[in-house]
């Protein structure tokens, strides 16, 4: 069973037991369990189910694993001929979840 959900003005495709990285969820411990509404898109076994634009009743349960920071993103810029360089780090705060389950 397959499904595209929307969370966080991102969109996500997900199978059971996936493990998915989503910008931070504030407030959210590790540990806790989340339900998400609003669902795209589910097939399960040739059956296609599409929303418009959400599913009405469909569900789908995650678990927060942990919360982490993603790998540096390196920014740079130069200006040719004039001696200017400017190099800038981003790190991104991600939320790790696995799907439990997902319902419709």
């Amino acid at each position: 069973m397959e499904a595209i959900f929307e969370l966080l003005g991102y969109q996500y495709k997900a199978s059971l037991n996936w493990d998915i990285y989503i910008p931070l969820l504030k407030g959210y411990n590790k540990g806790k369990n989340i339900f998400i509404k609003k669902i795209l898109f589910i097939k399960n076994n040739g059956l296609i189910i599409n929303g418009f634009p959400y599913i009405n009743r469909g569900i789908i349960k995650a678990k927060i694993i942990k919360h982490i920071r993603d790998k540096k993103q390196i920014c740079f810029k130069s200006k040719k001929r004039k001696g200017f360089k400017l190099k800038k780090g981003h790190r991104q705060y991600l939320t790790k979840i696995k799907i439990i389950y997902i319902e419709f």
